[in-house]
């Protein structure tokens, strides 16, 4: 599949700069850095940025975010600013400086390393991705945001829903894990138990430990599966919401996309009856899920 050309020159040089560093932070020896590097592994809009930031606050020792890691998912340098485009699978194709340092200085390699993997309501994502992301939106839907009522008009719901339930890939969550997981680190989540109780896993693959982790999880518990599984006492989760980048308009078309999410009830019950869902969530969360995202937005 072709891929968009980048045409943003200016924004090359600062990308092979944040590369570069991130490459040579990743291959120093864990003798020299204190510990072993850790990528925070997740798809969008999981709690990664929390994660990763505990993380790289609380030591000298190299840490990393990525997003994807098969070679099918990575553009060469930097994405364009339009919408990204999808492999046949439905997954974005974009470039990141966190995946490419982490394909070429830990995979590549098979350099000693430590992943930290987040998953979370699937409906959730793909609500958040549609909310927070402009180049995901409808087509003339970021001109009207701003008009008064206009979020919520019927005009608007049906323009989410065709583009929710058109191309967007809401199966994000579920698909990267299918996917990116099994290309990236050659590791499939769904062929190993987890212990859907506890929220929380651990496992060794080749060079590579994993921790597998639910982001619902209360902040103390992740704060603590942190620091036991790398080591490092300091690790604290401060939220943040950094990927946003736009305004006060989020809050009607997070209730906008949740209307829509609501009147596809079908939808909902595919994911939550999807065996890879109830692989990592028990049967209650999940009904807890089915109820949540039937019910819409609170008034």
């Amino acid at each position: 599949m072709k891929t968009r050309r980048f045409t943003a020159v200016h924004r090359v040089p600062s990308f092979l700069l944040r590369y570069a560093i991130k490459r040579a932070q990743l291959a120093t020896p864990p003798s020299v850095a204190g510990a072993r590097p850790a990528v925070t592994y997740a798809t969008f809009r999981t709690s990664s940025t929390s994660i990763h930031h505990a993380i790289r606050a609380s030591s000298r020792a190299a840490a990393v975010k990525a997003h994807a890691l098969a070679p099918e998912h990575l553009m060469p340098l930097v994405s364009p600013r339009g919408r990204l485009p999808l492999t046949e699978k439905g997954l974005p194709i974009f470039g990141h400086v966190g995946n490419l340092a982490v394909r070429q200085a830990i995979i590549l390699p098979r350099r000693e390393a430590d992943f930290v993997v987040a998953v979370r309501d699937p409906i959730a994502v793909a609500a958040s991705m549609m909310s927070a992301f402009h180049t995901w939106w409808p087509a003339g839907l970021e001109k009207r945001i701003t008009e008064p009522g206009f979020i919520e008009s019927p005009t608007a719901l049906d323009m989410i829903e065709r583009e929710f339930f058109g191309t967007f890939p809401r199966h994000m969550m579920l698909g990267w894990l299918s996917h990116d997981m099994v290309a990236g680190i050659g590791w499939d989540p769904f062929a190993h138990a987890f212990d859907r109780e506890s929220g929380a896993t651990r496992y060794d693959h080749g060079p590579w430990r994993l921790l597998v982790l639910r982001t619902e999880l209360p902040d103390e518990r992740k704060n603590t599966l942190l620091r036991d599984f790398l080591a490092r006492p300091a690790i604290r989760i401060e939220h943040t919401n950094d990927a946003l980048g736009f305004g006060p308009e989020r809050r009607g078309l997070i209730r906008a996309v949740h209307r829509v999410i609501a009147r596809n009830p079908a939808w909902i019950d595919s994911v939550v009856e999807d065996p890879r869902a109830r692989h990592f969530w028990p049967e209650a969360s999940l009904e807890k899920f089915r109820a949540k995202w039937r019910a819409g937005p609170r008034d």
